[in-house]
Order: C-alpha cells, then sequence, then structure tokens
C-alpha cells in the first residue's frame, strides 16, 4: 500500500510540473481586411520556445487558423502567425492562442 501510495504521488507531482512549464503569453492581434496576424514578444534575459495558433473568422462564417510550434525566442524577439484569405471572403475578426514556456536544458 506504501508503495502504492508513493507512486500515486510521484506520478501527479512529475505530470503536474510538466504542464506548469507552460504560460500563456500575452500576444498582440491584428485584423485586416484579408489577413489576421498574431505578434508574440520575449521580454525576459533569457530564451522562451513557444508554439500557438491564430484564428480569424470570415463573413461567410468560417473560421481559418495557421499554427507554429516549438519556435524559439531569443531575448527580445517577436514572432509572427498569420493566417490570410482571398478578397471576397473578408475577416470580421480574430484570436490568438499562444503558450510559452523557459528554454531551460
Amino acid at each position: 500500500m506504501k508503495f502504492k501510495l508513493s507512486l500515486v504521488v510521484m506520478l501527479i507531482t512529475l505530470t503536474s510540473t510538466a504542464f506548469a512549464q507552460f504560460f500563456l503569453s500575452n500576444p498582440s492581434v491584428t485584423v485586416l481586411p484579408g489577413q489576421v496576424s498574431a505578434q508574440v514578444y520575449n521580454p525576459y534575459y533569457e530564451p522562451i520556445i513557444c508554439n500557438g495558433q491564430v484564428f480569424g473568422q470570415t463573413v461567410a462564417g468560417p473560421i481559418y487558423n495557421a499554427f507554429f510550434a516549438e519556435q524559439l525566442m531569443p531575448a527580445g524577439s517577436y514572432r509572427y502567425a498569420v493566417v490570410s484569405t482571398n478578397a471576397f471572403n473578408r475577416f470580421i475578426g480574430g484570436w490568438a492562442n499562444i503558450q510559452c514556456r523557459f528554454a531551460r536544458w
């Protein structure tokens, strides 16, 4: 019983610390008629690794998205994600979901 309890506690500790590494960034989202772009900035003094998605909803209703995965960002750098459409199907809204973590090996 004691072994099972220690195994469960160790498993919970290891899985919760793995998810605690990531934090939500505060992306700047720009919506234009032909594109939606999201910009993320690294304000820290060490590199971070980010991944995320940008979404854009059109006048006709469909939602388009673009994503980037595991982008290393040195201190003070920017990364962009852009989704675009044609001139006949304009965007009316957009949002982004970007998670980052410190690049500590």
